[in-house]
């Protein structure tokens, strides 16, 4: 018991806030490193906000370890108001506006960098991917209303070609697909029950679509298994395939849950025929398994789990590979995130899917216990967000900064003091207060 709190208390504390903490390094380091580039004074570089916890000074910085891991500062000599000095040439005041620009931009610009070396290492190292990807590319059915429907394809249709490349798994249907621009016309080749039949589409309406709206055929191969898994403690084995729950037959991964769902609900609703079990038919190196398994209510979404996940292969890729599907990662990335911003700003968006400290920290625990690529696409993906979320025009962050600059650019001359001082309040109370809403959320979705 103590080993496993151990375990838990290093996955989901220490690890998050040295990993957090390394991200705050990567950014505080471009700041820190461009103000010394163009000659200003660094007074400090803390990583986590004061109280400090340990400090040394070394020439003119004091170098900061704080106790609050949830962010770091860089203190530049000028740039509080009450210290700027334009005589002197260490100070940050004294500066140009494009230098002063340049400092400001290179710390999301470093977190930016960080995302795009890491990235790719993710491929490079190996991804886990559904199995399915190298299966043959069958369809099971086709959502109404899809692009995929508008085209002609059906459920039970076989991908043979994407614009005349041949295709043989999920994994090369993928590959083609994402090679389609809006010039060209997206032709498929199908077969259909021993018939060759070819669809066309709009290059434009396929890249406007979104999803395709089509699904594989996913085989009911067991992979993974959560902790304190019920499938588990009952003898499922990873590499076991389900064939039938409670004697209805599974032909595919996503009848599995329907099937359990509609059992036990049934159960429970039935006082005369309840029971905290079903029967799992499994197929086992050639032989039939009967496992009897207690499925476990998940409180959130009121779902029986068995606590187990579908097969996984883990593909590694060519360095060249690596680094175009790494920064094709991160623009996709990208531009979801600006769509999230856009939809928050227009009102359509949910505060709810804002996180905090508590779901980071949980995130990380997980991608640390699932291998280091994981870990390396998370670090990218929250490296990529703390620079765009910089790079916002909200005061006290870098976005607002160089938003006050550009002002000042266009106004001809520096902003008063007083405004200066009172926007910098503004920004920090809306820091602190999305910082306790989205911490306030983190928890509430906890219970």
């Amino acid at each position: 018991m103590t080993e496993f709190l151990l375990i838990k208390f290093f996955s989901y504390i220490v690890v998050p806030i040295v990993f957090l903490g390394v991200l705050i390094f990567i950014h505080e380091l471009g700041h820190y490193l461009a103000a010394r580039h163009v000659g200003v004074r660094v007074e400090a570089f803390s990583i986590g906000f004061p109280p400090t916890a340990w400090g040394k000074q070394v020439g003119d910085t004091e170098y900061r370890l704080s106790w609050v891991p949830i962010g770091g500062y860089v203190k530049l000599f000028g740039q509080n108001v009450d210290d700027e000095n334009p005589d002197d040439q260490t100070n940050y005041a004294a500066k140009s506006i494009f230098q002063r620009l340049y400092i400001l931009a290179a710390g999301p610009a470093m977190n930016l960098l960080f995302a795009l070396i890491f990235m790719p290492l993710v491929f490079l190292i190996g991804m886990d991917m559904p199995a399915y990807l190298k299966e043959p590319p069958l369809i099971q059915n086709v959502q109404q209303g899809s692009f995929a429907q508008e085209i002609g394809i059906r459920a039970n249709d076989e991908i043979l070609a994407v614009n005349g490349t041949y295709v043989k798994n999920w994994e090369e249907v993928h590959s083609e697909l994402a090679k389609v621009s809006t010039e060209e016309t997206l032709t498929m080749e199908v077969d259909r029950a021993g018939s060759l039949v070819i669809m066309e589409g709009s290059g434009t309406a396929f890249q406007n679509a979104g999803p395709m709206g089509w699904s594989p055929f996913l085989a009911p191969v067991v992979g993974e298994f959560t902790e304190q898994s019920p499938a588990m403690k009952a003898g499922i084995q990873a590499g076991d395939k389900v064939t039938r729950v409670n004697g209805q037959p599974i032909m595919d991964w996503s009848e599995i849950s329907p099937a359990v769902q509609q059992f036990m609900d049934e159960s429970v609703n039935n006082s005369e025929t309840a029971t905290k079990t079903l029967t799992v038919e499994l197929e086992r190196n050639g032989d039939i398994q009967f496992v009897e398994v207690a499925p476990y209510l998940e409180p959130k979404s009121q779902r029986w789990l068995l606590g187990m996940s579908m097969l996984k292969i883990s593909r590694s890729f060519s360095f060249g590979e690596s680094v175009i599907l790494g920064t094709s990662r991160l623009w996709f990335l990208t531009k979801a995130t600006f769509g999230f911003l856009g939809q928050m700003f227009q009102g359509e968006g949910s505060m709810n899917d804002l996180g905090g400290p508590v779901k980071i920290g949980i995130v990380i625990g997980d991608a640390v216990r699932s291998g280091i690529a994981k870990l390396f696409f998370l670090m990218s993906f929250i490296s990529l967000q703390l620079g765009i979320f910089n790079l916002l025009p909200i005061p006290a962050l870098d976005g607002g900064h160089i938003f006050m600059l550009l002002v000042e650019k266009f106004k001809g001359g520096p902003l008063s003091t007083a405004l200066r001082e009172k926007t910098q309040m503004v920004g920090f109370s809306l820091l602190i207060s999305l910082m306790i809403f989205v911490t306030w959320n983190d928890l509430m979705s906890l219970l």
